[in-house]
């Protein structure tokens, strides 16, 4: 099976000028074909919508309000998506625009259908680019970057390798060096203050989670410099570079239990007594014994936060309604 490879740019790489590099573009499109011909699937996690938008409209028709922004995105989007697909074209290659809000992973069914639709495109060797569906997202349904995205989609797709491409080379120390592997389940080291400048819209926190939810769940991560290619092309023949993100003892969550812990969206809160956690922490079923208290309306096979006392120590799928 070939492995799958997903490439995440942010705005930080993608613009310049306030208007769309099509000079990376081009670059970023070369790189992926080049991996496509050693045997990989690629897709392409990119931003740049309100960006293409902003290239097209006055400044001083626009407010500062989540409406322009939504505007600037569906102005931009199919912008994006043509300077993407005439970089391809060269290549002979076409590709599928995939825009995607939290409800498209939090709804399961919506998460499997997105699935069976990118096994659809790779059958027939089209390349997705995925963004967030910022035209019609508002704050409860947003990611407000796509490093989260790049994730879950990493997750959903059942991606090998994420590549957090940003502008510099890894995550940075206190001392100002690029930390070869950062643990996402342990105490971790300090960190240069990296803000939302130097790594887009999402900032290091962002990549922190993203590598958290990816590695967990199977994905290897990295943050890597998305201005030089290099340090993709070295990881994948096998060699060091950027920032890995790994665990040092937590176990790998199954696809399943990914989307409970870190995509679902709990209808209710089953509290449980001490034999019930005890239970728990043996891996075993929750049976309605064990069960002090129910709050929240939710039907068989909906997702529910489990707690003791007055801390949450699991999710899981009720059998139940």
């Amino acid at each position: 099976m070939m492995p799958k490879i997903v490439l995440k740019v942010g705005s930080n790489l993608l613009v310049k000028s306030k208007d769309i590099d099509k000079g990376f573009i081009i670059r970023l499109v070369s790189l992926t074909n080049e991996l496509i011909e050693a045997g990989n699937q690629v897709a392409i996690v990119s931003s740049g919508a309100a960006a293409s938008g902003m290239a097209l409209i006055s400044p001083q028709n626009l407010a500062r309000n989540m409406i322009s922004k939504q505007a600037l995105c569906a102005i931009g989007q199919p912008v994006l998506m043509q300077i993407y697909q005439q970089a391809f074209e060269f290549y002979g290659r076409h590709v599928a625009q995939i825009l995607l809000t939290k409800d498209d992973f939090i709804n399961r069914q919506r998460f499997l259908n997105l699935r069976n639709t990118l096994i659809g495109l790779s059958e027939l060797g089209i390349i997705p680019i995925v963004n967030e569906n910022d035209s019609v997202a508002v704050d409860e349904i947003k990611f407000g970057d796509n490093d989260v995205l790049s994730a879950m989609f990493s997750v959903c797709w059942g991606a090998d390798i994420l590549f957090l491409m940003t502008s510099v080379d890894g995550v940075i120390g206190e001392d100002g060096r690029v930390i070869s592997e950062y643990p996402v389940d342990t105490e971790n080291p300090k960190l240069a203050e990296l803000g939302k400048t130097s790594f887009g819209s999402g900032g290091i926190s962002s990549k922190i989670m993203a590598g958290k939810i990816a590695v967990e769940s199977g994905v290897k991560a990295y943050v890597v410099n998305g201005r030089s290619f290099e340090c993709v092309k070295k990881i994948i023949s096998g060699e060091r570079c950027g920032t890995e993100f790994v665990l040092s003892k937590q176990r790998k969550l199954s696809k399943k239990e990914s989307w409970v812990k870190y995509i679902s969206k709990p209808k209710g809160i089953i509290r449980i007594n001490d034999g019930a956690y005890l239970a728990l922490l043996e891996r075993k079923s929750l049976l309605p014994v064990g069960i002090t208290g129910v709050e929240g309306k939710f039907e068989k096979g909906d997702v529910v936060l489990i707690t003791f006392g007055d801390k949450i120590v699991g999710r899981g799928i009720t059998n139940y309604s």
